[in-house]
């Protein structure tokens, strides 16, 4: 050290201290604690459920989605902040509602990120599903409107034959070849790179999931859940996105969900997210807290780590 450290640092009390040994000591402690707690109270190791399993598997719920959003009826559709701006079912504490001062910050319009974008690509390489496609922009919104309600109404009735979903006829003008382009997008794999483009450049190391997680984020993922026991009212469920591991430190936060009144309360969510940013504050400003700064002199832990230091 240099000689003003020296100077400074002179008649003050000091000890080695083998930060390796320690690490190590910590590090096979929580590695016991960590297999013995995965055994006990382990979840499902499920695999990331993605756009090319529901539409290989799950068709007919794979083409529900899409036309749920072409109704209106999906749950992105009118989300709210920071999605679109329909803030009618907005959260707020005092009447404050902090969706309606942060506002729109990533614009999503359903009908046109989720269905026409997609189609879009794909009809670069298919001409029909090009034709189709344009025909639906071309035609009224009342023509529209009855092909896709006849649409979802013959498909609560479809059934899947030798992988191919099978309809009855009727007036459903391109939504049938649109729909199969959905699905033929699903199917190989392209739909989650098609709906995470960025307008202005193709990342190669694309970590943005929001619109793949948005697509089947209601009855889709819900279905999984339920049938793995994992719904909300439980413990919540972490969502995996892509080879990550799950999120493991949200537990604190889904932990206030089970408690009343954030566990039966409409701004359930912002309440939590109150409570979580009241406890990281307390953490942070703990030394010039009043009182909780005395916590560590009360209850003596420095003398148990600094044990042999204070047997002199």
């Amino acid at each position: 050290m240099s000689r003003k450290t020296d100077d400074y640092f002179k008649n003050v009390p000091m000890k080695s201290y083998d930060l390796i040994k320690e690490g190590l000591i910590v590090f096979g402690i929580m590695s016991v604690l960590i297999i013995i707690l995965a055994i006990i109270f382990s979840s499902p190791d499920y695999p990331t459920v993605n756009a090319k399993q529901i539409a290989t598997y799950e068709p007919i719920a794979y083409l529900r989605t899409f036309t749920d959003i072409l109704q209106g009826k999906s749950e992105i559709s009118n989300y709210g902040p920071p999605y679109d701006n329909d803030v009618k079912n907005s959260q707020s504490l005092f009447g404050i509602a902090p969706s309606k001062v942060l506002g729109v910050t990533i614009p999503i319009n359903a009908v046109n990120d989720f269905v026409i974008d997609p189609l879009t690509h794909l009809a670069v390489i298919d001409k029909n599903v090009q034709t189709s496609l344009e025909q639906f922009k071309n035609a009224s919104p009342q023509q529209r409107q009855i092909w896709i309600d006849n649409y979802s109404s013959a498909l609560s009735s479809a059934t899947v034959v030798n992988e191919k979903v099978q309809m009855l006829s009727g007036d459903y003008g391109p939504l049938p070849e649109m729909m199969s382009g959905l699905l033929l997008l699903g199917k190989s794999g392209l739909l989650d790179g098609a709906l995470q483009k960025n307008e202005s450049s193709y990342d190669f190391y694309n970590l943005n999931y929001t619109k793949p997680l948005l697509l089947f984020q209601g009855r889709v993922y819900h279905g999984v859940a339920r049938s793995l026991d994992m719904l909300g009212e439980d413990w919540g469920i972490s969502n995996e996105t892509g080879n990550y591991p799950g999120a493991w430190w949200l537990w604190p936060y889904t932990f206030w969900y089970q408690i009343p009144p954030m566990s039966t309360s409409p701004n359930g969510d912002l309440e939590v997210g109150l409570i979580m940013i009241g406890l990281f504050l307390v953490l942070l400003l703990l030394p010039v807290i009043p009182i909780l700064n005395k916590i560590p002199k009360w209850f003596k832990v420095y003398k148990i780590i600094w044990r042999d230091w204070y047997k002199k």
